[in-house]
């Protein structure tokens, strides 16, 4: 695609060289004037030549460039190697931060030339040579102004004509209540009518009459389904881009929330630092930036004001909190210094819930050092704090806090009676990111399988759903998109589930802490495994080695789980079964991390790697597991595990009088529909005559496992099933003699031998 300046200039006179030419493409920068190619912000190495080469390319906007016209213009004689430019144009790629064989943006035309194929925004401004009080005055105090464009929409309805300018009316108050200065609506508008075409639309522009570079544009557009609106709106800020979606109910509302976080955005770019006599204005505006950072649930935006003020005199408390919270969720090594005078802080102030607070997040970095009996002791004793201190405004979250670290160690009755407090204490006027927050953790406590919270929604008052859609994409929103996908597949919904998976780890990748995206990255190999889609489980164990989520609580673990499903689907369950035992060391009724199938699937990596030594040990593992602490799932695990050990010993009714009971116990669970697939099996080996509607509650994982395929074909099939033996042919079920199991053809897959392991797809 040819390169395309979006606000084309005049060539510049003598009079007008004193300003600048300024190419911003991507994440780069090429300043005319200083001779400076900045990537991310940073100033990056480049040779003269190279950097001419790039400017010249930059300038013809796309045409192709040919070897002798580069030669002329950049080295200024034909008297040098061809070869050079494509040394040139190899540090340039160097420069602009691209490796390996990717072109990036400058194409090379075989035997012609190159052209710049990237799109460009170019900008006029001042020069570095301006005095700094003429840079003054054409810029703003404080904030950069942000031009904010009318509002495409489409919509056929009368009753939205107002939409279009009225939602930039309120997008501006919101604004400037943040301290944010705009464009009058007058140029905004002026400026959005100026466009061409809707090719412009997709880039970013230069407000006309300002010298101001890359002033922040936001582009919105407004369509609906059904009773529900979506605001669309994207930004782009010194060549980063910003994007969001929001759905609710009200027009007005969407556009107050869009802006909201475009204030938080601009204002954190801009930085806030204290200066001399206006202490009490800088904790105001740091108090009200992290408010708003922790009211969209993007606190980690905040992160940076965080530190500066938590290192200086005088920090709110507030603040205080969700720094901490930061912190732990990161398990950066400094939490607990950071805790301890947090707590210091706290009850210096006589200040116990802040007090409490910093306790919860002391034994969420705790749990994730797996010293969980040391952070299930912080946690009941942040909660008697914070009940005591009670009411508080973090009264709810420090609930929430202690639920999820109390059901992340195993304390799963406990976890669910701080849940059910919690969410008596939300009501219709709670913020969305609390409500989201308090459905998110009965998601993960139905993950874990406790079955208690049922009909917890009636607590809350709200629409969980309706709150995930107004926070957009944000690290609650992800994580209930993943445990709602997770959800999906235990219903049989495997195209349900692989579009929430997708959407989560979309918005995980937003930002937030690497736990949501390793949690997706977890669920998404998972899902490709099961589904043979070694592509695809391939590309997760790849996304997993990235030092964010390697670096994470938990990121090790994950990585060598998705690799042990990798080498079983590539046929070695030897090394697979080590690696998931290594996992199992950390994963293990860790929360979340641990499901219940995910003990299934050890089981049949020991059976089919014909270590039953291994399975028997497991097996007396998971029994003690239940009677420490009987969970009605725990116990479907052990009998399931029972069952696979007794069929690879030959004892195929025993096994199936197991799996009748793991049936009962595990519905409504992700491990049902694996255990359906077992139970079936041994039916049909048992001489039940069982027949494909069987197979009904576990939906779309027939057609999109191995062994859902296999069983569902040996179902129709039934009188071949002694030709797949190289036996006379009998009908299961009304034989007189019952056979045995050793071959079944698997179709594409060739010949899989399952007389000492069940077709489960775990």
């Amino acid at each position: 695609m040819a390169s395309r300046i979006v606000h084309k200039e005049p060539k510049m006179t003598e009079k007008s060289s004193a300003w600048r030419e300024e190419y911003h493409f991507e994440n780069c920068v090429i300043r005319s004037d200083t001779r400076e190619l900045l990537r991310d912000g940073v100033v990056q190495k480049i040779e003269r030549r190279s950097f001419d080469l790039i400017l010249y390319l930059l300038k013809l906007e796309g045409r192709v460039a040919s070897k002798d016209e580069l030669l002329e213009h950049v080295w200024g004689n034909h008297f040098v190697s061809e070869s050079v430019i494509a040394q040139s144009i190899m540090k340039v790629r160097k420069a602009l931060g691209i490796s390996g064989k990717e072109p990036g943006p400058i194409k090379t035309i075989h035997r012609v030339g190159y052209r710049f194929a990237s799109e460009v925004r170019k900008a006029i401004a001042t020069p570095a040579s301006a005095s700094p009080a003429a840079e003054m005055a054409l810029r703003p105090a404080g904030p950069s102004r942000v031009l904010w464009l009318p509002t495409d929409c489409t919509l056929p309805r009368e009753d939205l004509s107002w939409v279009r300018y009225g939602l930039l009316s309120v997008a501006s108050h919101v604004l400037h209540g943040h301290g944010v200065a705009t464009v009058p609506a007058s140029e905004a508008i002026r400026v959005h009518e100026s466009m061409e075409d809707d090719r412009y639309r997709s880039a970013s522009v230069v407000w006309p009459g300002t010298r101001e570079i890359a002033i922040p544009v936001v582009r919105s557009r407004m369509t609906a389904q059904d009773d529900r609106f979506r605001l669309e709106w994207w930004m782009q800020l010194d060549g980063v881009g910003h994007s969001n979606h929001v759905e609710g109910p009200a027009p007005a509302e969407l556009a107050l929330r869009a802006a909201r976080e475009v204030s938080l955005i601009v204002r954190m770019r801009s930085g806030l630092q204290p200066n001399a006599g206006q202490e009490t204005r800088f904790w105001e505006d740091a108090d009200q930036l992290v408010s708003l950072a922790v009211s969209l649930d993007q606190s980690d935006k905040a992160l940076p004001l965080m530190a500066i003020c938590v290192d200086m005199p005088h920090c709110p408390l507030r603040i205080w909190a969700e720094y901490a919270l930061v912190m732990a969720q990161r398990a950066d090594p400094s939490t607990l210094l950071r805790t301890q005078r947090m707590a210091q802080l706290a009850i210096e102030a006589k200040d116990g819930a802040h007090e409490g607070w910093a306790n919860l997040c002391s034994a969420l970095y705790i749990l994730y050092q797996h010293r969980t009996a040391e952070a299930v002791e912080r946690a009941m004793a942040g909660v008697a704090m914070v009940r005591q201190a009670a009411p508080h405004p973090c009264h709810a979250r420090a609930l929430l806090l202690a639920s999820q670290v109390l059901a992340t160690a195993g304390k799963a009755t406990e976890a669910v009676a701080l849940w059910r407090e919690a969410a008596s204490l939300i009501n219709p006027s709670s913020s969305p990111d609390l409500v989201c927050r308090v459905h998110l953790l009965r998601c993960e406590l139905d993950h874990i399988a406790t079955g208690q919270t049922a009909g917890g929604d009636t607590h809350t008052h709200a629409d969980p759903t309706a709150s995930a859609r107004w926070l957009g994409h944000a690290p609650t929103t992800a994580w209930l998109q993943i445990l709602h996908g997770v959800r999906a597949c235990a219903r049989g919904e495997w195209e349900a589930c692989r579009h929430q998976l997708e959407s989560g780890l979309e918005s995980s990748e937003r930002g937030g802490p690497a736990l949501a995206r390793l949690f997706a990255q977890l669920q998404l190999g998972s899902l490709h495994a099961r589904s043979d889609d070694q592509a695809g489980l391939s590309a997760s164990v790849i996304a997993v080695e990235h030092p964010a989520l390697r670096s994470a609580p938990m990121g090790i673990a994950v990585g060598r789980w998705l690799q042990a499903r990798c080498c079983y689907l590539a046929g070695d369950p030897d090394k697979a079964l080590a690696l998931a035992e290594d996992a199992m060391q950390d994963m293990a009724d860790f929360g979340i991390w641990c499901s219940e199938d995910q003990w299934l699937f050890v089981a049949q990596l020991a059976l089919v790697a014909g270590k039953r030594r291994a399975a028997r040990a497991l097996l007396m593992r998971l029994q003690a597991r239940h009677a420490s602490r009987p969970l009605q799932p725990r116990q479907a695990t052990a009998l399931a595990v029972e069952g696979m050990v007794e069929y690879a010993e030959g004892n195929a009714s025993k096994a199936l009088a197991l799996f009748d009971q793991a049936v009962r116990l595990a519905r409504g669970t992700l491990m049902s529909n694996i255990i359906l697939f077992g139970h079936t099996w041994l039916a049909l080996v048992d001489g039940r005559n069982p027949t494909p509607v069987q197979l009904a509650p576990a939906g779309q994982w027939v057609d999109a496992t191995r062994e859902g395929r296999h069983l569902r074909a040996m179902l129709l099939n039934k009188p071949y099933w002694a030709l797949a033996q190289r036996q006379h042919p009998v009908l299961l079920g009304t034989a007189a003699r019952l056979m045995t199991h050793r071959v079944a053809d698997v179709g594409e897959q060739g010949q899989s031998n399952y007389a000492h392991y069940l077709p489960l797809p775990v």
